[in-house]
């Protein structure tokens, strides 16, 4: 399983540009997050040296990639979806999984959800690439930081930012 981030934002991202994500995304100290997860210096240097984003699908925000590494090696994918009538196709979704589980933190998931105009995913495929890891949590963590959001991991756990720009669990 790859690393995977969901983020359900209450403000718009259309205006986010690849160089806002990008700047958003390094306005972080990168490389101490990336020592602490166990990342080696010569990794973390090498991200650095060549982090970019890329607009895969211009004009707006669809599906950025994010470059970590040279060459054709995976990246990280950050992809919005395009129209509203998706969004809501995905909370609904979502609130219907929810509800049918009984997740504990259904009413305050749901209450949020309702307000959500975007969701976007950050994940990566190379779940044995921590880099990766490093830079698709960054990504969640800034958006939902930044456009009022929560997050949703692959494995179904849901997290909200706290106060330090780390993730906390609903």
């Amino acid at each position: 399983m790859g690393v995977h981030y969901t983020i359900y934002c209450k403000k718009s991202l259309a205006q986010v540009s690849p160089n806002d994500l990008l700047k958003g995304v390094t306005a972080t100290n990168l490389a101490a997050r990336a020592q602490k997860e166990g990342v080696a210096e010569e990794q973390i240097a090498l991200a650095l040296d060549v982090l970019r984003i890329e607009n895969l699908k211009p004009p707006g925000f669809v599906l950025y990639r994010l470059f970590h590494r040279p060459g054709a090696m995976r990246q990280v994918e950050v992809e919005c979806w395009e129209s509203k009538d998706d969004v809501q196709a995905v909370i609904d979704e979502e609130l219907e999984e929810l509800a049918a589980e009984g997740h504990p933190h259904f009413k305050q998931i749901r209450a949020h959800l309702k307000q959500c105009v975007d969701v976007v995913d950050s994940s990566s495929a190379a779940p044995s690439e921590p880099m990766a890891r490093v830079l698709a949590r960054e990504v969640a963590c800034w958006l939902a930081g930044r456009f009022d959001g929560i997050i949703r991991t692959a494995d179904e756990k849901w997290w909200r930012l706290g106060p330090k720009g780390d993730l906390q669990p609903l």
